[in-house]
Parts: C-alpha cells; sequence; structure tokens
C-alpha cells in the first residue's frame, strides 16, 4: 500500500529494542493507510512496552484478538466463523513497563476522539477492570507483563458508508516517578520520558471495497516443522463496472530485499464483474536464508488498483503483514566416516558411531568425522580440538577454521589409536572443542558438541579382542546387549587381532542359554583373516552374531553370554566372552474391549475380552470383576474363570487377537444413567486376580483395567454467562446483533469457547434486527442450559442447570435435584417482561416525538431496537428499554430504564 502521510509502524515490543525513532519503521506497519498519523515523529521511552501500538480494525472483521506472551506475535486470535481470517473485530493491546524501579510510574491517558460512536474503546486487562471506559491516568507498581494493563478496542459496523477519518489517537503522557515514600524522584530513569501513543484505524465496510484477508498463520523457513508457506485472500466488496488490477509486491519491505525471506504466487489479480464475489487466494512461501535471524515480520504491499471503474481506479487495499520464524538454527553438521550424518543445536550433544583400537591397525578408519557449521558466521570461526583419552589415542586434527565464504563446507577431524601397554578393557574417550570467534553466536550462545570414540583393548596380552562402536554397549556383565524377543534383531560384536595375522584364526562359538539366545555365525565360529582383522564391516566373518530366541511363555529378563573358545590357527588366545540379555515380550493378560454404552439403554453393552497369556495354566485361573463411580451400570458376571490350559495361542497373542482366540472369556458391561448433560464420559473394570498356586500365575499381579466409554442421552447443554461489564442501551447500529458482538468478545475464560447471543429482544418493527421469543430467539428447544459463573463446578449442567430449552420460565428455574436456582444478582438488558412466558416489552415512558423531529425515526420499544440512546436531533430526549433485575435469591422483575444507563447482559452460547 501506498502511504498517504507518515507511515504508521506495527510495534510489537518482542521485535523491539527500542520505541525511538517511529518514523524510521516503515517496515512494522499492520495494514490500511492513515491520513494524519499525530505520533509518529514522537520520541518515546523503551522503558513501557505496548504489546502493539498501531492497530487496524475493520468493520466487518471477525477476528478477536488477545494478548497472549505465548506466541510469536504476542496475541491469540479466534476467528469467529473458523474460516478466512478477514481482519480484527476485536483487539487487546497491552502496556507494561520494563525497567527495574522502586515505587511508582504513572502517565496520563487521553483521546483524540475520532471513529467516535464507530470504535468502543475500554480497559481489559486486570479482571478488575474489564469492560470499564479508558481511564485518565495509568500507575504502575511493578515491571512485566504480570504487571500489564491493556485496553481492548472493538469495531462498530454502522451499516453506512462513512468518509476517512483520522487514526484514533489514544496520547499517553510524560511519565511521573514517585520513590517509595510517594515523593518525586526526578532523577529516575522514567522521570520525564515520554510514553509512545497507540493509534488506531477502521476499514469502512459499506461501498466500493477490496476485502484482504490477515495472513494464515506464522510460517517457518524450509526444514523440519511446518507450516512453510502461508496464504492470504482478496475479494472485492461490490461489482465493478471495469475490471480491476490488484498486483502484489512482495519486496516493497527492505526485510524481504531479494526475497531473502518468502515469496508469493501469483503478484496480479484480476476481478471483473463476474468474478468480483470470488474470493483469489495469494500463497507466501517461506525462504531459508541461511542465517540466524530470528521471527522476521516483513510487508506485502498491494499498492493503489487500477481500473476504467472510477469508484475502484485509485483505492488503496491494506498491506498484509507476513510473519517468518528462522529455521537456521546455528551449530554443527557432522558427516561420519559411514557417510551418516548429525545435526546438533545451541545445547550441544554428544555424536558416537566411531571406535580406535589401542594396537592402532585401524588408523583412522572409523575415527574420521567431517564437520562444518549450521548457519553463516559474521566472522571466522576456529575450532581448537583436544581428548581426554591419555595415552589411547593421538590427535591427528588440532584446529579447523570456518569463515563466512566456507562456513556450509565439510573439513576433516581425524584421531587414531595408540598402545597404553595396559589390559584395561574396552573404554569410551571424548574428542573435545572449543570455538573461538568474534561472532557471538558461535564463541558463547552454541555449546561445542563431543564427539564418542570407544577404544579396543586389543595391546598388551590381548591377541584378540571384541570391538564396536561408542554407543553401543560394551557386551560386558555391567554393559550388556540387550533384545525383546521376536525383535529380529541381532547383537553383533566384531573380534579384531593385535596385527594382521599369517594365517586364518578360527574362534569357537556356542551360547550358554540356547532357550534365550543363539548363535548366528555360520559354523558357530567366528574367522578372522589378514583381510578383516582390523575391520568392523556389516558381512564381515570376524563378527560375533547373537540371536535372541522368543520363547511362549512369560520369564522376564534372561541373562546369557557368547561364548568364546581358545582359538585355533595362527594364533591361539582365548578372548573374552560376550554378554547379553534377551528381554521377554509376552503379557500375563490380554484385554480388548469392544463397543460402548450409553445411558439408558441396556441393549447397548460393552463386550471386554480377557486372554491368559503367560503358560498354560495347571490350575484354574479366576479373576473377580468390579467396577464403581456414576457412570457405570451392571457387568453381566462376578467374575471369569480360565481352566487348565487355556494360553493364548500365539497367533492370537495380543490385545487386538484376544477376542479371535478360543481360550478367552468375555464379560458384558451397560453403562449407568443420570439425569444431567456431560456427554460422553468413561469409566474402568476393576479386576482382581484371585489366590492361586499355580506356578505361571501365583506371582502374577492383576489385569490392568479397561476403559469403558458411556455415551451421554441427554440433550446437549449450552452456558450462559453474565458480563461483568455494563453497556448502554445503543448496542451499534446493529442492534441486538451490536449485544452479541459484545458476548462474543468479552466471553470469560472460564466459559465454553464457541458463539454466543445476548438474551435480549428488538420489536425495532424491522428497521434494524428483530429479535423476539419467536423470530430469531437465543434459546433452542433442544438444548439444556446452566449457568456459568467461574471454573469446574460453578460452570457445568451437572451442578448450574437452569432449565431445559422447551420450558424457559425465568421466574421458575430449578436444578437437576428440583433446587431452584436463580441469575445471579444484577441488573441485565432484556427488552423482556419478566415472566412465566416473556415477551417483548413496551414502555410507558414514551419520548415525545414533538421535540425529537427526526422524520426518519418511528420510535420503537427498547431504545429504538437498542439503537439509541436518545433522538437522534435532540440528546435531551430520552428513548427507553427494558430491563430485567435480579437479587439472586428468587425476585426477578423487569422494569423500564433509560437508554443512557449502563447494565450487564446474559450470553447464551448456541
Amino acid at each position: 500500500m501506498t502511504q498517504v502521510g507518515t507511515p504508521i509502524a506495527l510495534i510489537s515490543t518482542i521485535f523491539l529494542s527500542s520505541c525511538g525513532n517511529i518514523g524510521d519503521l516503515t517496515d512494522k506497519m499492520l495494514f490500511g493507510a492513515t491520513l494524519d498519523d499525530q505520533s509518529a515523529n514522537k520520541a518515546c521511552s523503551s522503558n513501557v512496552s505496548i504489546s502493539y501500538r498501531t492497530i487496524s480494525l475493520l468493520e466487518d472483521g471477525d477476528v478477536t484478538a488477545t494478548f497472549d506472551e505465548s506466541k510469536d506475535k504476542l496475541i491469540a486470535e479466534t476467528d469467529a466463523d473458523g474460516g478466512t481470517a478477514w481482519g480484527y473485530r476485536s483487539f487487546e493491546t497491552c502496556i507494561y513497563p520494563t525497567a527495574t524501579f522502586t515505587g511508582t510510574v504513572k502517565f496520563s491517558v487521553a483521546s483524540n476522539g475520532t471513529y467516535d460512536g464507530r470504535i468502543t474503546a475500554t480497559r481489559s486487562f486486570p479482571g478488575g477492570v474489564d469492560g470499564q471506559p479508558l481511564p485518565e491516568e495509568l500507575t504502575f507498581t511493578g515491571i512485566g507483563t504480570a504487571n500489564r494493563q491493556c485496553f481492548r478496542f472493538v469495531s462498530v459496523d454502522d451499516g453506512i458508508r462513512n468518509s476517512i477519518e483520522d487514526p484514533l489517537i489514544i496520547s499517553l503522557g510524560t511519565i511521573t516517578e514517585l520513590d517509595g515514600s510517594g515523593d518525586v524522584n526526578s532523577s529516575g530513569a522514567y522521570h520525564g520520558a515520554d510514553v509512545c501513543d497507540i493509534s488506531v484505524t477502521m476499514e469502512d465496510d459499506n461501498g466500493p471495497g477490496i476485502r484482504v484477508s490477515n495472513i494464515s498463520t506464522v510460517m517457518e523457513e524450509p526444514g523440519a516443522l511446518p507450516p512453510n508457506s502461508a496464504t492470504f485472500t482478496v475479494v472485492l466488496r461490490q461489482a465493478p463496472t471495469a475490471n480491476v488490477a490488484v498486483s502484489i509486491n512482495d519486496t516493497y519491505d527492505s526485510v524481504n530485499a531479494g526475497n531473502r525471506e518468502g515469496t508469493t504466487s501469483p503478484t496480479t489479480l484480476t476481478f471483473t464483474s463476474g468474478n468480483w464475489s470470488t474470493p483469489q487466494t495469494v500463497t507466501v512461501t517461506s525462504v531459508d536464508d541461511l542465517e540466524v535471524d530470528g521471527l522476521k515480520t516483513y510487508i506485502i504491499q498491494l499498492p493503489p488498483v487500477s481500473s476504467t471503474d472510477a469508484e475502484y481506479n485509485g483505492l488503496d487495499p491494506r498491506d498484509v503483514v507476513v510473519y517468518n520464524r528462522d529455521q537456521s538454527v546455528p551449530g554443527y553438521s557432522f558427516e561420519k566416516w559411514d557417510l551418516t550424518t548429525q545435526s546438533t543445536g545451541t545445547g550441544g550433544g554428544t555424536i558416537t558411531g566411531f571406535a580406535t583400537d589401542e594396537a592402532n591397525q585401524m588408523a583412522s578408519t572409523y575415527a574420521t568425522v567431517r564437520i562444518k557449521l549450521r548457519s553463516k558466521p559474521s566472522a571466522n570461526v576456529t575450532l581448537n580440538f583436544a581428548t581426554n583419552c591419555g595415552s589411547k589415542c593421538s590427535l591427528i586434527t588440532s584446529s579447523l577454521t570456518f569463515t563466512p565464504s566456507n562456513w556450509n563446507t565439510y573439513q576433516t577431524v581425524q584421531v587414531q589409536g595408540s598402545t597404553d601397554s595396559a589390559n584395561s578393557g574396552n573404554a569410551d574417550y571424548n574428542v573435545t572443542f572449543t570455538a573461538t570467534s568474534s561472532d557471538t553466536t558461535y564463541s558463547t550462545t552454541v555449546s561445542e558438541p563431543t564427539i564418542q570414540v570407544r577404544s579396543c583393548d586389543n595391546d598388551a596380552a590381548h591377541l584378540i579382542h571384541a570391538c564396536n562402536f561408542s554407543g553401543q554397549p560394551f557386551g560386558t556383565t555391567g554393559s550388556r546387549f540387550s533384545r525383546q524377543e521376536a525383535n529380529g534383531t541381532a547383537s553383533i560384536i566384531w573380534l579384531i587381532a593385535q596385527s594382521s595375522p599369517a594365517s586364518t584364526i578360527n574362534v569357537g562359538l556356542s551360547s550358554s542359554d540356547t532357550t534365550e539366545g543363539t548363535i548366528g555365525n555360520a559354523g558357530s565360529e567366528s574367522v578372522i583373516n589378514s583381510s578383516n582383522y582390523n575391520k568392523m564391516e556389516a558381512s564381515g566373518t570376524n563378527r560375533v552374531i547373537m540371536n535372541h530366541v522368543d520363547d511362549t511363555f512369560v520369564d522376564g529378563s534372561q541373562n546369557w553370554e557368547a561364548q568364546t573358545a581358545a582359538s585355533t590357527g595362527a594364533v591361539t588366545y582365548d578372548p573374552m566372552d560376550v554378554y547379553a540379555t534377551t528381554t521377554d515380550n509376552e503379557n500375563y493378560y490380554y484385554i480388548n474391549v469392544s463397543g460402548t454404552t450409553k445411558e439408558n439403554t441396556p441393549a447397548q453393552t460393552a463386550t471386554v475380552s480377557v486372554c491368559l497369556g503367560a503358560n498354560n495354566p495347571d490350575q484354574a485361573i479366576t479373576i473377580n470383576l468390579a467396577c464403581s463411580g456414576d457412570e457405570c451400570g451392571s457387568i453381566s458376571v462376578p467374575s471369569i474363570t480360565f481352566p487348565i490350559n487355556s494360553q493364548v495361542s500365539l497367533a492370537n497373542a495380543s490385545n487386538a487377537g484376544c477376542p479371535s482366540d478360543a481360550n478367552k472369556q468375555t464379560f458384558t458391561v451397560t453403562g449407568a444413567d443420570d439425569v444431567f448433560a456431560d456427554g460422553t464420559q468413561t469409566f474402568s473394570i476393576t479386576m482382581i486376580k484371585a489366590a492361586t498356586t499355580d506356578a505361571g500365575y501365583a506371582a502374577a499381579g492383576n489385569p490392568s483395567s479397561p476403559t469403558i466409554s458411556n455415551q451421554d442421552n441427554e440433550p446437549t447443554a449450552k452456558a450462559i454467562f453474565f458480563t461483568s461489564g455494563s453497556y448502554n442501551g445503543e448496542m451499534t447500529a446493529q442492534g441486538v446483533l451490536g449485544a452479541d458482538n459484545t458476548c462474543n468478545t468479552t466471553r470469560p475464560p472460564y466459559a465454553p469457547s464457541g458463539t454466543y447471543k445476548a438474551l435480549i429482544v428488538s420489536n425495532s418493527g424491522g428497521e434494524v434486527n428483530d429479535r423476539t421469543p419467536s423470530s430469531g430467539w437465543v434459546i433452542n428447544s433442544s438444548y439444556y442450559y446452566y449457568r456459568c459463573t467461574g471454573a469446574g463446578a460453578a460452570c457445568s449442567d451437572e451442578n448450574q442447570h437452569l432449565f431445559a430449552g422447551g420450558s424457559f420460565n425465568p421466574l421458575s428455574m430449578t436444578d437437576h435435584g428440583s433446587n431452584p436456582i436463580y441469575f445471579p444478582s444484577g441488573e441485565y438488558w432484556t427488552g423482556l417482561t419478566a415472566a412465566a412466558s416473556p415477551v417483548p416489552a413496551t414502555q410507558a415512558s414514551t419520548p415525545s416525538m414533538v421535540s425529537c423531529t427526526d422524520g426518519a425515526t418511528v420510535y420503537r420499544h427498547n431504545c429504538h431496537g437498542f439503537t439509541y440512546q436518545t433522538c437522534p436531533t435532540d440528546g435531551a430526549v430520552q428513548f427507553y428499554g427494558q430491563t430485567w433485575n435480579s437479587n439472586g435469591a428468587g425476585t426477578l422483575t423487569d422494569q423500564e430504564q433509560m437508554c443512557t444507563n449502563s447494565y450487564k447482559l446474559i450470553c447464551v452460547q448456541q
């Protein structure tokens, strides 16, 4: 968009280090043009943060933005219809000091009053001030978001075409700082500084115009995490008489110069008299700039459009802000000797999969790694290497240097084995490095990872020795190889020699327990020769292959070992045995639940199948059944008994397979019935194994408790909450729909999500939006309704039931225990009589239409359909509407009130 005057900056504190020089921040615009930004050149304090200083609303916006510091954009966005986000109808911005102080800081708040009646500005946080008018002064005694004070700006759709207005400026004044005694602290960091102002604009939705949606999501540079693209949508507001060309300028913002952050497609949209109402989508695709630059925001400009339709030609659509999260994570990438790769980030880590031998027959074959940086540094980065291996190794590479030019090119690091003339067994050692650079990311932020190498002890007396790679078990009694039965993967270690043998060496292998593990080598021997004595290859004959056996009974974890015999051939030596564990894959029980229960429906049952998975029992096994709670109905049998020899077949030895097994035992369950709407609930069946002396089950525990789902049979329940703020009888030009909007923008956090409408009627004779108990009514006869005044039990049909939708009587409401229940104490705009069957009320105090000389206004009751407080042509002539007044204890009355008065709203979930 081309700016008409000084640019407006979208400034979120997450992106700023200072609030000064605001006029230069043209890359931080949200969208929309302004004619006169009265605060753009104001130098303001960086010690007071404002989450969003410039806000753009739309009369027909459908997104509510509330402050949320956990989000990238500092706002949580709720789209009213869950579809395309066409812009903000409600926006919350928060103010809070950031620099430490003792005492108090305060400053004035003032408004220039533009958009009068079209933008509603109220306080929104802390909770006690929600809905109150903006104050004349803000006072702070603490810093950070916990001490924030927030404003909410809400658009009002007046249904008419308006001329362009200057922004609504909320001027935040000069700070007065007081010390702990309440005296002015003129030397304080805050005192005398100006606070940045807040600017709010609004786009009209009447007449010709170009409607542009928000960007659909925060993107991330291409990498492991989606989304790597986002979209926005463009459509015209009314039919043009000629084609309208809309251009997309994605390099308008210097942040995206050369498309370093993202690209768009298409870059031109054409609307005709035939397709003007069909939204056209623009896709923004993220680009990885290979630099560590955090979350970047930039603007995609939509310049003034071109058309021979004079109403459209030159119209300036709003621009779109794009959010691109960084993927260029600083750190190191590694390519190992076997060409596998691994990366580490700022937290460092350990790289494994390497080995050397103390006789140095393998050299650096398995201890070579190539390394490079993961992101471009701003200066040379030198890596200086060291080890803690003592005399077991020697470091070949002492240092490497990466530059801003070669940072993405692998360089090689090598280490080789060395004898320590001792036989202390295999051990791991570390190759470490430190990074030296004026680039603080690599010298300070990034932790250097450790390269772990296994030293295989084949020197001194160890003529033949077992060897494998770091990150794997040692194969000793304290570090066994471990696999689960039926895993299918063998455990492998290699036998290497101290020197190249003159002829073949054969090492016989056997299992200490063939019921748990077997030897997988051909001929049950490991064969070492001059070609593989210093190798650890995937198909080498010098492997020791250990297969883990799958049995058919529960026996827990069992230890065994691959036993080595004294070698024959060129060398006679008895190498170390290799130790392993086989873990069990059988269960004592397999349990399956099929079907669900339903309240008050005995014929709808859930079936539970139970199978025995351990050894075939030689005694009958009995399991007692029980359930508790208000969701469980009945169990078909008190217990199930498995006869002798009733173990599940191997083919069905799983929870899913149990129902197909001939030896299963089954029972059915029904659900209990309650009287309240609670949706589908779950309950558990407790299964207790009876005492037995059966060898397989004597020590077995109880089966796990299966979970059953019990479906509800009551109508769906809807919440009713009561606004904490009060509002006058002019609910905007939309009347009752304006009240609905207030309900949705002020919904408390404990109320369920969804769409709400106000319990309010309008007998406006069709001038705006009529609503009566017989037309467009907010209460549905198919639902239950419950009171929602707080979290948990204070907002549930079980504990706060008010009425069934088909029998609404505000004078006589009872909970599910037939106890009276009432609306909370307060006075509420409803427009209704307080009767067993409420109807739209009429007010006796009809205004004098002699004084109210607006020829276009035929007076309607209830604040003229809740659209006016007073006569449009004479503010002294009061309009009237009906309220309900509840004492919270059984008395509900209705009365007429002046529409200039403010009362609460009753909000009903739809």
